[in-house]
């Protein structure tokens, strides 16, 4: 009884993962070891750059630069996303801004989003998860 438990519950995690998307997210652009790399996944336009995230996944910076890039990696079934990168210099899980909302933490956005006049839209920072792979390699600024 415990072997058909077992079985039943290592088919059900390869199910699941098979039903999910790898994203690979590259920070580069990381000039130190502090802190941490944080990925704040937004599937909901309403919720874009708020703190109504689907998701987050943070990695120790120490460690794991090589040269001056990070990756993060994460599973996520097929939709529509967009990303909030950011090097938590003082891992405390907050982006630090200015009073103007310009962050004082290098961070960056899907596709390499830019602000023109304020944040960049939702839009501009979708992407497609499929059944493929996807990588996002994106420069903190």
């Amino acid at each position: 009884m415990k072997s058909i438990l077992l079985a039943g519950l290592l088919f059900s995690a390869t199910v699941s993962a098979a039903d999910n998307a790898n994203l690979r997210v590259i920070a580069t652009n990381v000039q130190s070891d502090k802190g941490q790399i944080v990925v704040w996944v937004y599937d909901k336009k309403d919720d874009w750059l708020s703190d109504r995230y689907r998701t987050v996944k943070s990695v120790k910076v120490a460690g794991n630069r090589a040269g001056d890039s990070v990756v993060v990696e994460l599973l996520l079934p097929p939709g529509e996303y967009a990303l909030s990168v950011f090097q938590d210099l003082d891992d405390d899980t907050k982006l630090k801004s200015n009073f103007m909302g310009i962050p004082k933490e290098p961070a960056a956005l899907s596709n390499n989003a830019r602000p023109k006049f304020g944040p960049p839209k939702y839009k501009d920072a979708a992407f497609t998860i499929g059944k493929d792979p996807v990588e996002q390699k994106l420069a903190l600024q």
